[in-house]
């Protein structure tokens, strides 16, 4: 993990409600890992029953915690539409 990932790796969060899947609407989970570059940009998410899966920042809200500022800066760099 590059050090510019630690900051908010271990946030808690929540997959939005407009969600493309239906399933994973709600979900909530702990980000694990962030992986890509400037243009595109993964975050790895592990649920309580130990499934693991790649969400667009986008996708996801963060259940709040004393981290918001890392969490938001990851969001705040992604302006793409999906």
């Amino acid at each position: 993990m590059r050090t510019e990932e630690a900051g908010f790796v271990s946030t808690k969060v929540r997959v939005r409600q407009e969600h493309r899947i239906l399933e994973r609407r709600g979900m909530v989970g702990k980000v694990v890992g962030r992986y890509g570059g400037e243009e595109y940009v993964a975050v790895d998410v592990r649920f309580s029953d130990g499934r693991r899966r790649l969400f667009w920042p986008s996708d996801l809200e963060e259940i709040a915690s004393p981290k918001t500022s890392s969490w938001r800066s990851v969001l705040d760099g992604e302006s793409r539409a999906h």
